[in-house]
This record gives structure tokens, C-alpha cells and sequence, in this order.
């Protein structure tokens, strides 16, 4: 697990970058890691602009909220990620984003079915959190981290998502997938009832679809398409 800082600066930048350019975040929405062995946690700023982030943008916090390092505030919804840190020692990231397509299907009130091979390890299990208002007190912040539970993906309803993860890569290809998949099942089912994968076929395709070296592959195709298309200008290689 990666330890330096200005490293986990540079990522966090590189994928909040990636994330704009994938469209699965615009001018909102938030990318944090929690420095490993401790609770500090890096993330970026209030003010910062999504689409031209910098690690100069990247601030630290603590589990409180309160600013230890850096030139502006942390989010509003900081309590998104510090909440989840203190119930899920598993987890050193965390994404909110508004992605369009888990949010139609939140507001059609349709549970995501597994239906896309690299998106199959999404289900209609995975957790809703009902209450759609900005996540901007300890109080909500910790409802929302007990919605989801041991899971990796919240669909907060008439509003966005939370994906969790060991790490950004991992949980970049998790968005990716996730809303290619809603996509998908929401084009599928305007042609008619859709047929999710199931049973052994399911757990094949998880099994053989969804390995580590996924995050990696993921990342690096996007951050070469962005450096590309000119989405990383300014930030080092």
C-alpha cells in the first residue's frame, strides 16, 4: 500500500482528472484516501476544480474533518468519507460521485441486476440509502456508512453513489463498470424484460471477470486516453 504522500497526492489528482473526462464526475463529487496506520486522510479540496486539479488541491483531514495541511477546505460531505473510514477498517477510498445512469435507475426504482460481464459483481442486493439531501452531518454521514454496511457500491437515491475500495485504481474501475452495467440494463430494458446472469454462469463470470489486476488495467487505459486527449495536462507522468 502505497505510504508517500506526494505520490497519493498525484493519484488522487490523476483520477478525479480521469473520472471527468470518463463523464462520471463534473464540477461535484469527492476522492479520498486514508493514509495507511493512521486516521489522516487526503482529499480533495472544496474549492478545487474538478476538471483542472492539482495536488496542490489535495488537502488533509482528519477523522473530525479538521484541516491539518493545506490551502482550502475539505467538502461539505467529508462526513461521506470519514464515516466510512471509522466503520470499515477495510477501506482506504472512497468515491462520491452523481453518475447518471445509477441514478435514473435509483429514481426508477429499478435494482441494479448483473448484466455485463466486467459489471457483473453488481446486484440487486447491494445497499440504497434513502435519504437524498447533501450528506453534510456526523449524524447522516453515519447512517449512510451503516446503509452500506460490508458493501462496496450505495446507490444514494435521487442524488449519487458512494464506492468504496482498497485503493483509487480499484475503485475507479468499480465506477467504470458499475454505471457501464446500469447502462446497459437500462437499454436492455427497453427492449423488453431483460435476463441478468445467474447462478454458476454468475459466479464464473465474477470470478474470472473481477480479479486486482482489473483496477491496474482500467486505470492505465484511462490515463493514457486521457493524457491523449490532453485531460492530464499539467501533472506529471
Amino acid at each position: 500500500m502505497n505510504t508517500n504522500i506526494a505520490d497519493i497526492k498525484l493519484e488522487l489528482a490523476k483520477g478525479i482528472r480521469m473520472l471527468v473526462a470518463a463523464g462520471l464526475l463534473d464540477m461535484n463529487g469527492h476522492l479520498s484516501y486514508r493514509l495507511p496506520g493512521t486516521d489522516h486522510v487526503l482529499i480533495n479540496s472544496r474549492r478545487a476544480s474538478r476538471a483542472a486539479v492539482t495536488t496542490d488541491d489535495i488537502v488533509l483531514i482528519d477523522l473530525g474533518g479538521e484541516l491539518i495541511e493545506g490551502r482550502s477546505e475539505a467538502p461539505s460531505e467529508y462526513h461521506i468519507h470519514t464515516a466510512v473510514y471509522r466503520h470499515r477498517p477495510d477501506v482506504n477510498c472512497v468515491l462520491h460521485h452523481h453518475p447518471h445512469w445509477q441514478t435514473v435507475l435509483g429514481i426508477a426504482r429499478q435494482p441494479m441486476q448483473p448484466v455485463f460481464s466486467i459489471g457483473s459483481f453488481v446486484g440487486p442486493e447491494l445497499p440504497v440509502y434513502e435519504t437524498s439531501s447533501l450528506i453534510n452531518t456526523r449524524e447522516i454521514g453515519e447512517e449512510m456508512a451503516e446503509a452500506l454496511g460490508r458493501f462496496d457500491v450505495l446507490t444514494v437515491r435521487h442524488h449519487g453513489a458512494v464506492i468504496v475500495g482498497a485503493d483509487p485504481q480499484e475503485v475507479f474501475a468499480r465506477a467504470v463498470f458499475v454505471e457501464e452495467n446500469c447502462k446497459k440494463q437500462y437499454y436492455a430494458a427497453l427492449l423488453g424484460p431483460i435476463q441478468p446472469l445467474t447462478g454458476e454462469n454468475l459466479e464464473r463470470t465474477r470470478e474470472t471477470n473481477w480479479k486486482p489486476i482489473i483496477g491496474k488495467k482500467v486505470w492505465d487505459y484511462h490515463e493514457q486516453k486521457a493524457r491523449m486527449d490532453g485531460d492530464l495536462d499539467g501533472l506529471p507522468a
